[in-house]
Formats: structure tokens, C-alpha cells, sequence
């Protein structure tokens, strides 16, 4: 296999519809867009690249595209023209943003044995719940849905620090269109409707920005391509530039150092994952122990997960031409719990960071559950 990274950039503001009805009936008249694509979107983009540039029939040849493994989204900002490229990531979902005398804080959740008496309704009787290390009555402050690597890693590290500012998301831009009918070409009065599309380029206070996307392509060795030029991307055929960089996230000495000697470790989901039990990897057994695929001499014991709400994917099967089934996703930002039962954690950064940890090959090799990996303190859990 031939490994690569590539650069993609909206050259128009982009569409990637949620689940929501769109269509000539009232209150389904706007088309709405995630924030940001999911792995199958992007996989789809580059495999249908590839195979344009090598001038398959996808009538007879479509097969051909399942041997690209694509892992990708990963999310980068630019600041200025001349601004150094950063990595944004979905926020972790065991921190906890707060405003308290009007100053804003951070607090970690943590598994905690519950008190003598006391128990929950988890999934799972082994499962722990999750307590904020600082006890707070407050509401979670808003506006902190995207971080900075800097921050992430400092907490993947275990350290509490604040970001420092809110990063918002890939703008919105609403579009109004009007319908024409077909057979004079004319607007139709009163078929109004509404698209709105993510704008990768902005301006913030007079300064140019700009988003893009990264992704890491694993090209079959009788596949020879140059991954770059323009291709449509998402709803309505909107063009994206694509071309190969160098740039991949890779994991910190830092990081590296602490993993080698943890003991508990955290997995936090980079992009969304696909879990056939819905929340919990399939590679735990009865007992929630385990190792990530393609992984060996280690297990695992998880102990809590903070898992956000669930999010929703269908899909086109081009085989059998019909919609794939709604499948539900453990959303990017998910963190799960665990302590080393055998082996040590330095394989995590060595053979599992950034590697998908998806249930299903297909859906690895598509960049379902890409992880990042961390260590945590049980020291407010007592001993588990």
C-alpha cells in the first residue's frame, strides 16, 4: 500500500445534509448542513477522484474503490495568509466549561465509585458514573464545541487547562433559491427555499481565514495517482480543490512519555465511530475487556465512557442501488475509560493513535473512530 496526505479545500461553500427532510412540503423547505462531513462523505470524495483520474467504469469497476482506505476528517485552521496551519478537534466530552463569579473554569469528569446505597441505571453493571472533580452547580458554558490541539493534548496529558478562547465552527452561509419550472424555464411564484452551506474561506475582523480538511489515503500499490485537482464534494455537486501535503498528527513525545508508564488511559474519538452495540466497542467482551484492532500484547478494562448524543448515518449502496440502513454513531468527541489490565500503554501510541477503532474493516477503512489516546487520574475514584 501507498500512503498519502491530502489537503482538501472548499472552493465554493460546501453541503453536508443532515438528516432533516428537504423537500416541496412546509417546515422541510430548508436544506441544512452538518458541521462538519463525515468520514464516508470524504472517503467518498477521494475514491470517486481516484477512480475519475484512472478512468474506471464505475459501471463494471466500482469494486476497485473499496480498496482505498481513507481515514479522514481531521480539521485544520488558518489564521492569516501567513498564519501557521492548527489542528482543531471536536471538544473532549469529559470537560466541563463553566462561569463562576465571571470568570470562566474548567473542571475534568471522572469515574467515582458511588456512595454506600447508591447506584445508577448505566448500561452496564461494571460501568462507573462520571463526577466533576470540583463540585459546581452551574450550567455548561456554550461556545466551546471546537478545540485547538494545544489544549487538547495538554488534556489528553491530564492537565486542566482552560482553552484559551472559544474557536467558532466552519461559518454558515444561507443561500435563498427559487424554483423553476422545467417547462418554461421561468421562477415559480412562491417556491422559495433555503440551502445553507459551510464557507471554508472568511473574513474575521478584516483578516482572512481559511478551513480544511486532512485526510490520510492508503492507495492499493497498482493504484498510481496524483491526488491533486478539483472534484465535487458533498450536496449539490459544490467544487473542492484537493492536493497532497505532508502534514499528519502525530503523537507527542509528551505523550508518548506518559503513556509508556499509565496505568488508566482515555480513548478520545477524532471522528465518529461505529460501534455495533451503539455505544460500546465491539472489541470488549462481557466483561468490557479488550485491545483495538490491529493492536496486540495489551488489554484493556473499561471502566466509564462519556459519550455525547448519538448522531445518525445512512448512505447510497451503489451494488444493490437503494438507501443503506441508518446506522447510529458514538459522536467524535466521546471519551471512554480505561485501566491496563496486561501489557503497556506505549503500543497506544505506537500502533493505535489516530488508527480507526471502528468495529466493522469497512468502516475503519473509511475512517469511522479514529482515536486519539490519554492518560487520567482515578485518584477521586479511589481505588478501581
Amino acid at each position: 500500500m501507498t500512503q498519502k496526505i491530502v489537503q482538501i479545500e472548499g472552493v465554493d461553500p460546501l453541503l453536508f445534509r443532515d438528516a432533516r427532510p428537504f423537500s416541496n412540503e412546509l417546515g422541510a423547505l430548508t436544506a441544512r448542513s452538518l458541521p462538519l462531513p463525515l468520514p464516508s462523505t470524504i472517503a467518498g470524495f477521494i475514491r470517486t477522484f481516484v477512480g475519475n483520474q484512472l478512468g474506471w467504469d464505475w459501471g463494471q469497476e466500482w469494486q476497485k474503490a473499496q480498496g482505498i482506505k481513507v481515514h479522514a476528517p481531521l480539521l485544520i485552521h488558518r489564521h492569516g495568509f501567513e498564519g501557521d496551519a492548527e489542528f482543531v478537534f471536536p471538544a473532549p466530552a469529559d470537560a466541563l466549561i463553566y462561569t463562576k463569579d465571571d470568570c470562566r473554569q474548567i473542571t475534568a469528569l471522572r469515574p467515582s465509585q458511588p456512595p454506600d446505597g447508591a447506584g445508577c441505571d448505566l448500561p452496564h453493571p461494571k460501568l462507573l458514573p462520571l463526577l466533576p472533580q470540583e463540585a459546581v452547580e452551574v450550567k455548561p458554558e456554550g461556545g466551546y464545541n471546537l478545540w485547538n490541539w494545544h489544549s487538547l493534548q495538554n488534556w489528553l496529558l491530564d492537565r486542566s487547562c482552560l482553552p484559551s478562547e472559544p474557536i467558532a465552527e466552519i461559518p454558515r452561509e444561507t443561500r435563498v433559491h427559487v424554483a423553476i419550472d422545467p417547462n418554461t424555464g421561468t421562477s415559480e411564484r412562491s417556491h422559495l427555499y433555503t440551502v445553507e452551506y459551510r464557507a471554508f474561506e472568511y473574513l474575521k475582523e478584516g483578516v482572512y481565514c481559511r478551513w480544511s480538511l486532512l485526510a490520510r489515503v492508503c492507495l492499493p500499490d497498482d493504484m498510481e495517482v496524483c491526488l491533486e485537482g478539483l472534484g465535487l464534494l458533498g450536496g449539490e455537486k459544490r467544487v473542492a480543490h484537493l492536493r497532497e501535503a505532508e502534514q499528519w498528527l502525530k503523537c507527542p513525545h509528551d505523550l508518548q512519555k506518559a503513556l509508556s508508564g499509565a496505568r488508566y488511559v482515555r480513548m478520545v474519538l477524532a471522528t465518529p465511530a461505529i460501534f455495533n452495540d451503539g455505544w460500546k466497542p465491539g472489541w470488549l467482551d462481557n466483561a468490557l475487556e479488550g485491545a483495538p484492532p490491529n493492536t496486540s500484547g495489551i488489554r484493556l478494562r473499561l471502566i466509564a465512557a462519556a459519550v455525547k448524543r448519538r448522531e445518525a448515518v445512512s448512505g447510497w449502496d451503489y451494488a444493490h442501488r437503494h438507501p443503506k440502513p441508518v446506522r447510529w454513531l458514538a459522536p467524535a468527541g466521546s471519551v471512554y475509560f480505561f485501566k491496563l489490565v496486561d501489557g503497556s500503554a506505549e503500543t497506544l501510541a505506537a500502533s493505535a493513535w489516530l488508527q480507526p477503532v471502528s468495529d466493522e474493516e469497512t468502516d475503519r477503512d473509511t475512517g469511522y473512530g479514529l482515536a486519539l489516546w490519554g492518560v487520567w487520574n482515578p485518584s477521586i475514584g479511589g481505588n478501581l
